[in-house]
């Protein structure tokens, strides 16, 4: 894992597509393959929609069978939601925003990495969507061990 930067930005909101989840975080797989075929059938890629993951609940105030979140593609053609998809706006505002370079085994370094800096610096939270944003892959986007540019982003009060 490789930690680009670190900054506080103010984020425009986002309308998506999205597909929920419900249980450990690290099962949202699933939701984004859905999102992805969908969103290929629909011919959706062409106009490069950003992808996000939102995660809604404190993993450690939360049991891990009633975590939810939300595999999102961003809304730009305004299509209508596929089946079991509905539209959800991430949330504008003032965010933390940690750049990172992560491999799937390391996302929960990553954002572990992320409540600590945010934490360090004295941020109180805010109300917002705490979500990764997907900037782009460093490598082949078939390859699961293909490293991403996420921006891992924690809202601030």
């Amino acid at each position: 894992m490789k930690i680009n930067s670190t900054e506080i930005k103010n984020l425009e909101p986002m309308k998506t597509i999205a597909v929920s989840h419900i249980g450990e975080y690290s099962g949202i797989c699933g939701a984004f393959e859905k999102l992805a075929a969908w969103a290929e059938a629909n011919k959706l890629w062409a106009a490069c929609p950003k992808m996000a993951g939102v995660y809604h609940d404190d993993p450690k105030h939360t049991p891990v069978d009633k975590l939810r979140s939300q595999a999102c593609l961003e809304n730009i053609s305004g299509i209508e939601p596929g089946e079991g998809m509905q539209h959800y706006t991430i949330n504008g505002g003032k965010y933390f925003v940690m750049q990172v370079e992560v491999t799937m085994p390391e996302y929960g370094e990553a954002w572990q990495k992320a409540y600590a800096a945010f934490n360090e610096k004295g941020y109180d939270y805010g109300t917002g969507d705490h979500y990764e944003l997907y900037v782009s892959c460093v490598g082949d986007t078939q390859d699961a061990d293909a490293p991403w540019i996420v921006e891992l982003c924690i809202p601030v009060k």
